[in-house]
This record gives C-alpha cells, structure tokens and sequence, in this order.
C-alpha cells in the first residue's frame, strides 16, 4: 500500500520542473489507495462535506507550492508557464477544488502584480505567496462575460486616497486571503458631481483584506455551486470604503490595460490545468472498463467502449497540443497569444465537457455513483464545467478569436521575421524560454503563426512514404489543409461583406479553433524530439487525433487504419498499467 509522504519544498528549490512534479506525485500518494488520506476515497468525502482536504492543503504547505506561482527573480520558482501548468496538474488530478482554492486564485491576482505592479508591490505580493499567504481577485468583467459575475466595484476621490463602493458576488477565496487584488471603475459622488471623462474607467487596486467587523467592508454570505464544491465562494461589499493611494496597482484609470495583459495568461493557464481533472475522468473509466469480463457491453472488448476509450485519450492529447503551444507562445509568440489563449479557453472546456458526456455512457450508472470505487469520475463529471466560468469565459474568448478572423481573413503566417515553424513551441519541456512576463500592450501582429504554419506540416505529412498509417496521416493533414482553406476563403468573404453577421462569424470561430487545434497536434507530431518509440514519435497518436478532429468538422472523414486503432488502444492500457497520465507528458502518477 502505498501512501502520502512528506514533501519538502526546501528540497525542490533547485531541482527541475519533472522532479518537482516526480515528488509532489510521491507525496499523494496512490489516488486509487483506499487507505492513503489523500486518495480519491477521502477527496470525495470532503467535496461531498463542501471542504478542502486538509490534509491536502498541509502536503502543499510542506512542497511550498505558492512558489510555483511567483518569478524565480523574486525567489520563486516560476519561469515557464507550461511548466507551472503541468506541476498544477499534480493538484487537479487530485480535486479541482484543491487546484482552484489553493492555486489559480492566487496566481490569477499575482499575475497582475507581475505585469504592472511596481518593485515595492512586487516584493511584497512575493513575500505573501512565499510565506503561504493566499490572494483573490474580482476582475473586470467583459461585456461577454457570463451573469454569474457580472457586478462591479467604483471608485470616487477622496483626498490623497479613493472611496470603495460596491459589491462582487462571487470571489474564490475571498473570506481567507491576505491580500485582494480589485478592479474598480471610476465613479460619480452621490450628488453628481465628477469627472465625466473619465467616467467608467478602470483601476486596479492592490489591498489588505479588511477584518470582519471593519466599517465599510462586508463579507457575504458563501454561495454554494454544484462543482468544485470545496471552494470557498463568497460575495464582497464595500460601502465607501476608504483605500490609500499607494493602492493603485500601476497608473491611475489603467487598470482595463492591465487586465488586458493578464487575460491571455489565465485563458491559457487554468483550462491547461484542468486537463488533471479530465485525466482522473478516463482513468476511471479504464478502470470500469478493465473490471468486466469480455461478453459485457462495458468491456473493453466491445467495439462502443474501445472508441469511447480511444475517442477520450486523443481528445486529451490534442487539447495537451493546443495547451502546450498556447502557454509556451507567451514566451516565444506574446503578440499572438491572446488569440491563443482566447482558444484554449473557449475549446479546452467544451471538449472535455463533452469528452466526459461520453465516457458516462460507458459507465452506465455507475456515472452517478457519489460513493464507491468510481465515485471520481461524478466529481470530475461535475468540476469540469467549472472551468468555463471566470473573468475571461467561453463566450468572451469566442468573441476574441471571432475579431482576429475579421482582423486577419488571411491566416497567413506573420511577416515580421518569426518563423512558422518555430519548433520551440511545440516541445513538452523544450529548451529554456525567455522570462515570463504578461505581454506588453503593442499592435497586434500581422499573422497567425501556429495556423500558418500548417502548410509546411502538411507538406511534411505527404512526404513521408511507408505503409497504411503514413499514407493516413497524409490523407488526414492534405483534409485538414483544405479545411484551413475553406475557412480563409469564407473569412475573406465575410469581411467583403463590410457587416458580418454575428451567427457567421461565432461559426467561423468554431471551425478556426478545431483548425488551430490540429495544426497543434501535427506541431508536436513534426518537431518530436523524445524517444523514437514512443506514441509522439511515430504517425499513430496523430493519426489518431487527426482522425477524431476532422469528424468534428466533416461527419464524412474516412476512419483511422487498424494499426493505428491498436497502437493508441495498446498505449492506453500500458499508461494505465504503469500509472501514467493521459497527456503528452506521460508522466508518473502518485504510487
């Protein structure tokens, strides 16, 4: 039996990012143990209690997990973004709530600070986060954004400070932070009067949580939710509230722009993330499928579970692709990573929704188990959704990759030097990135690199000769070049048109993000450097993933060859097998 261990963040200060993940995986401890305290067992008993292990909290404390979140300049650990996301991952293979309440709370308010913050600012939201202190954040909410957050704070002069008024909803984490990172839009006095120019601008404010009891603040009651049932959601209120000046978190009124900055790092982050939580979904799956003799419909003999089983895997892999160059272009590609991050954000949570949808059918019943051996896979069932909630949702990330096809109807790649291939931006754990730093405000570049460079894999893909997956692999790239090209041509056609119309475009942004996501896949498939037998190496997880993309977009696509339906089938076995997980990275789970 193996359960959790200590585990010293002392230890991991120096160590690299897969031995950090290597002893946070070791200290869970075996998620399937009925007698490990931080096995699945006790995670739904506590999100059935609506809490947070403590247990779990307590391991975290001893990694010093709020290192990951703060720059290694400022004494943390943070230097890639796709290495934060695969150490977050650990956490929410575990419980979304844990991953949520303990992690991308404060990383979404430090992230800000990071961008905008001055040194003072800086050192001490550095010095918070390394001590164990926690953040929460109400961002602004944009005009797309769902009604669940949808309120606001204001602010008027006071004197050599400002007065806050208002109120928030729902702020995870709100009644146990030390610090609040606000966002409060320029107000009017009672009477009237103010500056009418700049009315409804925004600043962001950087404070002490108030206590209980302190006139002018207002802790509302917490707000249940049917997933992540352990977070602590509760609403704010401010009543005139006086805040100093030395507040303001960068410039006066630029709070929209710093917000801005975040967005495409929080897009791209939490729904990466989130792939732990869909992992434990599949992995549950296996494990019901493995339990039943051959003659039962939920074997893994029958013909409907293996393609649930196989369907669920390649979407993981290819939501891993899309994540993987979404997170890494804001080191290599700032300029392009809000479109980036608006993709993620928008695909990541509607496949893995309807990834879960899926494998409930294989389950039967047993999907609504709230106890038991499979009671993960309702939690998980249940905390995903979860993930397309927050400042920046599904709808406003639509809009955005919506304004980029009107924008660049042309998807060509970038003209200002950068490569289209760039192969950096699609190695799991490639070589050091530059520092990671929310991308300054600039002018948008001219091109779309990751979709652009579609052609030259394409063109790849057709050159490579050999037997009957190869010849599908290129059958399946030359399928999705042509889809790529059906798209430039019904964007170009649109934006003749002077006035989309708003339906057309939302269905453009649909096909655009299932084209980015595959131009992703065959980027990791083109620029592999790992070892040449594993399933990134050869043609078959592509084809695979391929092969389940395009029926989203034609129901007509021809299925995948034999050899490549018992490779991916045969590579989900052996991950199960030897507790790995379900992405990319293959990684070692807690044993």
């Amino acid at each position: 039996m193996t359960t959790a261990v200590e585990v010293s963040g002392t230890e991991l200060g120096g160590n690299s990012v897969q031995e950090r993940i290597t002893r946070l995986e070791r200290g869970f401890g075996d998620l399937d143990d009925p007698g490990n305290p931080l096995g699945a067992e006790q995670f739904v008993r506590a999100d059935r209690e609506r809490r947070i292990l403590p247990a779990a909290e307590n391991l975290l404390d001893g990694f010093g997990l709020n290192a990951e979140f703060v720059p290694r300049e400022l004494g943390g650990r943070l230097e890639g973004l796709d290495a934060l996301v695969q150490v977050m991952r650990s956490v929410f293979r575990r419980d979304a709530s844990l991953g949520l309440g303990y992690g991308m709370s404060s990383y979404m308010s430090a992230v800000v600070v990071w961008a905008g913050g001055s040194a003072g600012q800086q050192r001490a939201a550095a010095e918070l986060l390394l001590a164990g202190g926690r953040m929460a954040c109400a961002y602004p909410q944009p005009a797309e954004g769902n009604d669940f957050l949808h309120n606001r704070f204001t602010t008027v002069p006071d004197g050599s400070g400002f007065l806050l008024s208002g109120r928030k909803e729902a702020l995870n984490n709100a009644a146990r932070a030390t610090s609040l990172l606000l966002f409060a839009h320029s107000g009017r006095e009672p009477d009237g009067s103010g500056d009418p120019r700049t009315e409804d601008a925004c600043s962001a404010f950087l404070i002490d949580t108030p206590a209980p009891g302190t006139p002018g603040f207002r802790l509302l009651p917490r707000r249940t939710t049917t997933g992540t049932r352990g977070c602590l959601v509760h609403g704010l209120e401010f009543t005139r509230y006086r805040i100093g000046a030395d507040r303001v978190l960068g410039a006066p009124l630029a709070g929209a722009g710093l917000a801005a900055r975040a967005f495409p790092v929080i897009r791209s982050a939490g729904p990466s993330m989130a792939l732990g939580c869909a992992d434990t979904a599949l992995r549950t799956t296996v494990a019901f499928a493995r339990s039943h003799r051959a003659r039962s419909r939920a074997s893994l003999a029958t013909p409907r579970t293996r393609t649930a089983l196989l369907d669920a895997f390649g979407d993981l892999l290819l939501c891993d692709a899309l994540a993987l160059v979404a997170t890494r272009s804001l080191h290599l590609l700032p300029r392009e990573s809000a479109t980036l991050g608006a993709v993620v954000k928008y695909l990541l949570p509607m496949l893995l929704t309807e990834m879960v949808y899926d494998l409930s059918i294989v389950l039967g019943s047993e999907a609504y188990a709230r106890g038991g051996t499979y009671a993960a896979f309702q939690k998980s069932a249940r905390d995903l959704p979860m993930i397309g909630l927050g400042p920046v949702g599904s709808a406003a990330s639509r809009a955005a990759i919506a304004a980029h096809l009107i924008r660049l109807p042309a998807l060509r790649p970038p003209t200002d030097g950068d490569a289209p291939d760039r192969p950096e931006l699609f190695r799991p754990f490639g070589r050091q990135l530059p520092s990671l730093c929310p991308p300054e405000p600039a002018p948008p570049t001219d091109g779309d690199s990751l979709v652009g460079s579609l052609d030259r894999a394409v063109e790849q893909a057709r050159g490579l000769g050999g037997g009957a997956t190869e010849r599908a692999l290129a059958g399946y790239a030359t399928a999705l070049g042509a889809e790529l090209e059906r798209l430039r041509r019904d964007c170009r056609e649109l934006v003749d048109g002077h006035r989309p119309p708003v339906p057309r475009v939302y269905a453009l942004a649909d096909r655009y993000a299932l084209i980015a996501a595959g131009a992703a896949c065959l980027g990791v498939w083109q620029h592999h450097t790992g070892p040449a037998d594993s399933l990134l190496a050869g043609p078959d997880g592509a084809v695979m993933v391929l092969a389940r993309l395009l029926r989203r977009l034609d129901p007509a696509t021809p299925k995948p060859p034999p050899q490549g339906v018992e490779r991916l089938l045969a590579e989900l076995q052996r991950r199960f097998d030897d507790a790995r997980s379900y992405d990319l990275y293959a990684t070692v789970i807690g044993r």
